[in-house]
């Protein structure tokens, strides 16, 4: 199929039209001409006023519920939410029922996205189960084709394990993410730990227990030779020990939830399970930090940490109910509203396309002539409103969904097609 862009501005720093608007024709899957103007017919001709195009954003860690709890999230209705978000691809946690563990459930996975219109990466599991007590089919889910490795929010503790997996791994150079977390701190935790948990009587979440866990694994990495990816990251002095460790030379990079960029812990005030999550969300002073970190580079991506849940688990007392929230299809909306400002728009496509692909090892995409065309199309004017019902969520635990949010997606270019958010 044939796509012609008339007039589309070019955000891609790897791309010497990064800044111009351009007309681009695509081919297949295939672009084949860049140029002020393109003398020529197409199958389909996109021209919209204040339109945008970038390599395809790639969400690092979400979870489609599948296999297990399909009625929260599947693979066609998560990916719905990825194309309404304007995302190209997603690397999907391994942490559903059963945990992907298996070179038959990476398989299992790949099948299943065949004819969806993103591109669906599998992560494995570090160890059976989640459990941090043995490694799992390392190896032979990477020959099926896992992405890299993840024990998802199953924090491992035993720093022997880390250390394994992170030795084994290095042999066949496969990306490993951890999630830090030292559970004897956190343990039974609802929220951040501060003054607001205090009056709430709700059990805190220390910073203490997500940057002992990156201390530690600092030096396991270090002693295992091996490069390391922190995911969610929340907090100031997490942010403060990643960029030491670049400094004197370790090979880390981190990435921080969308959430903690933009929510202090103020918004859990009246008990709104909808911000339950695990990283916390963390006071104004970690906010900033994290700001910073992205701003310096110490933080290398964003991810949304897209975690759907059904209402019995959410609406429910705070103790009880469940952590996450989904986000795919507000992402992009929330950054134009609240980050904008702070990030500007080639930054934002470096941390939520380019970095990810780099981290995990992800086929690089940009805008030349000869490349793929996976592409994210977006406008960054118009003030819109989730409607719920017209993508037909399974999970309506976005505590964004009916907030006032600026920029929207247009959509993507995948696989020779274009998908209308």
């Amino acid at each position: 199929m044939s796509i012609l862009l008339r007039k589309v501005k070019i955000i891609d720093s790897k791309s010497p039209y990064n800044g111009f608007v351009k007309d681009v024709l695509i081919n297949n899957d295939q672009i084949v001409q860049i140029d002020d103007y393109i003398e020529a017919s197409a199958r389909k001709v996109i021209e919209e006023d204040g339109l945008c195009v970038s390599p395809g954003w790639f969400e690092m860690h979400a979870n489609f519920c599948d296999p297990g709890n399909e009625h929260k999230e599947d693979i066609d209705s998560g990916s719905s939410a990825a194309v309404f978000g304007g995302f190209t691809a997603v690397a999907l946690s391994p942490e559903t029922e059963p945990v992907i563990q298996t070179k038959n459930d990476i398989e299992y996975l790949y099948k299943k996205s065949e004819s969806q219109p993103i591109n669906i990466y599998p992560l494995g599991a570090s160890t059976t189960n989640l459990k941090g007590k043995e490694l799992t089919e390392l190896y032979d889910m990477h020959q099926a084709g896992a992405i890299g490795f993840y024990n998802g929010k199953m924090a491992i503790q035993n720093p022997n394990i880390q250390k394994l997996v992170l030795l084994y791994t290095r042999t066949f150079q496969a990306p490993v993410m951890i999630f830090p977390n030292e559970t004897e701190l956190s343990d039974q935790g609802q929220m951040n730990e501060g003054e607001l948990s205090t009056s709430l009587a709700l059990k805190g979440i220390p910073n203490l227990s997500e940057e002992i866990s990156i201390n530690r694994d600092l030096y396991v990495a270090e002693y295992a030779e091996s490069p390391v990816h922190f995911a969610c990251i929340s907090t100031a002095g997490s942010v403060k020990l990643i960029r030491d460790a670049k400094e004197r030379g370790v090979s880390v990079t981190c990435s921080v939830n969308l959430y903690n960029l933009v929510l202090t812990d103020e918004v859990l005030s009246t008990y709104d399970t909808r911000y339950k999550v695990m990283p916390p969300i963390r006071n104004e002073t970690d906010r900033s930090a994290l700001i910073y970190g992205i701003k310096d580079g110490t933080i290398d991506a964003i991810s949304i940490d897209h975690i759907p849940q059904d209402i019995e688990v959410k609406k429910c007392e705070f103790e009880n109910a469940a952590f996450g929230m989904r986000g795919l299809e507000t992402a992009f909306g929330i950054y134009g509203k609240y980050l904008s400002k702070d990030i500007n728009l080639e930054k934002w496509v470096d941390l939520i396309s380019h970095n990810p692909r780099e981290i995990l090892d992800a086929p690089r995409i940009s805008l030349n002539e000869g490349n793929i065309a996976e592409l994210s199309l977006f406008k960054l004017k118009p003030n819109w409103t989730l409607n719920e019902e017209k993508i037909k969520l399974r999970s309506k635990n976005n505590p964004f969904a009916h907030e006032e949010l600026t920029g929207k997606p247009f959509g993507i270019i995948n696989k020779g097609v274009f998908y209308s958010a």
